[in-house]
This record gives C-alpha cells, structure tokens and sequence, in this order.
C-alpha cells in the first residue's frame, strides 16, 4: 500500500548503483516514531539496488520513485528487520506488523559524484583542523616542536622513578578537552582513573606514546591531532566527530 504526498515533474528514477540522498521515517502500527534520518545526517544516502523480484520492499518503494517525489507507503516490519540483518529486533515484531515509511527522494547522485563530495568534505575538515592547530599553538605554545609521530608534549610537573616503558600497565587521570576549549571527558569528575597496558593496540595512540615520557606522580599537557587521537573518521561510539584535534590534561597516578 502507497500513496504521494508529492510527486515530482522530473521524470528521472534510479537506476542500480545510483545513491539516494532521502530524507526517511517510519513508524510502528502505534503511529511511534522509530527512525529519522536526520537524527543522523540531513544528508542522508543510501545505495539503490533494484529489487531481484518484485515485492514489498524498501527498495520496491524506491524504484518506483522519481527525483523530488515525496511518498508513504507500507512495509511489513518482519521482512523489512530480515532483509536488513536486524535479527536482534525480530523477536519483538509480529509476522503481522506494518511500517509506515515517510520518504523524500530529493536526488539521484552517481557514485562518482558522491565520492568527490566526500573527498572535498574530508579535505575541508582536514584543513579546518590544520588551521585550528596552528592557531591553537601559535597563540600558546609558539616554540614547541611535535614529536616523530606529530604529538605534542608539555610536561608541567616532574614526577619520581623511572619512566613508564610499553611494557608497563598504567593509572592515569585526565581532563579531555577539544581545541576550542570545550570539554569531552574528565576522570576527576567520578575519581575513576582510566586504566590500560601501555602496548594495548586499542588504546589511543596519543596516551600510549604520552605516558612514555612520563614517571609517576608526573603531570602534562597533551595536543593530540585526530590521527593519535579518536581518528580522522572521529568516532561515533565516543560522539567525536571527524578530524577533531584534542587536548588532554594528564596525570600519572601508578604503573606497574
């Protein structure tokens, strides 16, 4: 079941291995809303497959769409969780249930135009983040020179021992912050120091090679470009976008 809200003057429809770019709704029978594509990008795209056979299908419902149309139509919530591998969410759905989808197909892109956007945008953060990191250091650190890897070390309190090597276990506390000054995390706030083996591949570069020329009780600054930090693509788990330079407040409370 369909029915247009919308329906466009361009007679253009997709075609197997164009991107969408689509504003997207549903809804359960109980009229909740459980997706909203601009919860996640208002630039939203996704792949077009033309369905094998035809059906009730999401991309049913895209294939029969042309550039600037606007539709809502139904699609069994059971074979619509399958077909795209929520397996988790099946068990709450009845083999009964509809969705009420709301969508806006608001152009047709080919992969190439796509792939140049996305190299643009990523050169535009990249450059946004040099600029800021320049800025950043010349306004406050103007003599200081990055380390092999890019990071930059100030130390601003001596500690006792030796130093920490990456074959050691540490404590430490930190206050997180972005360049701009805003703040991300800081393990004072709970007392709940972060833990973690020096060599441990999953820890961040930046705090694995930092400790290194730390020893206990021994506190400094940190300024991690993105690379030794959450990573150019950010990480969407932590809630740190892309290409973001972070500067950490560090303290070496033990190691072992």
């Amino acid at each position: 079941m369909y029915f247009y809200h919308e329906k466009s003057d361009l007679k253009l429809l997709p075609q197997d291995g164009n991107k969408l770019l689509l504003d997207v709704k549903y809804f359960n029978e109980k009229d909740s809303l459980l997706f909203n594509s601009q919860e996640i990008s208002p630039r939203f795209i996704m792949d077009f497959f033309p369905p094998a056979t035809a059906g009730a299908t999401i991309n049913d419902a895209f294939a029969m769409m042309h550039e600037g149309d606007s539709m809502s139509f139904l699609i069994n919530a059971y074979n619509f969780y399958l077909g795209a591998g929520q397996t988790s969410t099946l068990n709450n759905v009845s083999r009964s249930e509809n969705l009420r989808f709301e969508v806006r197909l608001k152009k047709i892109l080919s992969p190439e135009i796509v792939e140049k956007e996305i190299a643009e945008k990523e050169q535009e953060l990249k450059d946004e983040e040099e600029y800021l990191l320049q800025d950043f250091l010349t306004n406050n650190y103007p003599n200081i020179k990055p380390t092999k890897s890019g990071l930059y070390f100030i130390e601003t309190q001596e500690g006792k021992g030796p130093k920490v090597t990456k074959n050691n276990k540490v404590a430490i506390h930190y206050t997180a912050t972005y360049i701009n000054g805003e703040p991300i995390y800081s393990t004072y706030q709970k007392n709940d120091p972060l833990i973690f083996d020096v060599a441990d591949p999953n820890v961040w570069p930046c705090l694995s090679e930092a400790v290194q020329y730390m020893n206990k009780g021994s506190k400094a600054t940190i300024i991690a470009v993105s690379k030794l930090a959450a990573g150019e693509r950010g990480d969407k788990a932590l809630k740190i976008p892309p290409r973001k330079t972070i500067i950490f407040d560090l303290e070496l409370i033990a190691y072992k």
